[in-house]
């Protein structure tokens, strides 16, 4: 990761015979994921994730990379064996505890069934484990996207706690934490 950030090359990972890969968002990608976002609107905000009003236009979306929100948010575009970007998905430090971080992320609609939510979230937790040495990953889900809930079952994390609408669920760093 290192040799990367100082070539300013984006991050990539990959495992072998995975049916995914990671690459970090670059302004290569805007075309392809504007597309994907624009043609998911609906599916994207039924549980109220913002992805698609944050980004009605695809000069927003390459304004976010430029200038981004939260520069400490790593964002990567999910990618299928095809190349093919399928979907998002991001970490980003807890403000409050830097040992912490959130998991977030989306699929478009053509893209779910097929286990790569799952794999993403596996792949960018095993990164922030091994790589960014987070003690915990924490994702928060609204009650009721049962798709999100299982990919997160699947990639093991655990239900930790509700707030209001939101289920939140945690994987600890085992070989940071005893």
């Amino acid at each position: 990761m290192a040799e990367a950030e100082k070539l300013g090359l984006p991050i990539e990972i990959v495992t072998i015979n995975s049916p995914i890969s990671l690459r970090q968002l670059t302004l290569n990608d805007v075309d392809e994921l504007f597309a994907l976002i624009d043609r998911n609107r609906d599916w994207l905000s039924q549980f109220g994730d913002e992805t698609a009003s944050k980004y009605p236009t695809r000069e927003k979306l390459k304004e976010s990379i430029i200038n981004p929100s939260n520069p400490d948010r790593l964002r990567f575009t999910i990618r299928n064996e095809d190349g093919i970007v399928v979907g998002s998905i991001n970490l980003t430090t807890d403000p409050k505890n830097k040992k912490k971080a959130e998991i977030g992320y989306y699929l478009g609609e053509e893209f779910t069934g097929k286990g790569y939510a799952t794999k993403a979230i596996e792949l960018l937790t095993d990164f922030g484990f091994n790589q960014l040495n987070y003690e915990l990953i924490y994702a928060k889900v609204t009650k009721g996207n049962n798709s999100s809930i299982s990919a997160l079952k699947r990639a093991g994390y655990l239900e930790a706690a509700e707030e209001n609408d939101e289920v939140i669920y945690s994987k600890t760093n085992k070989t940071l934490v005893s």
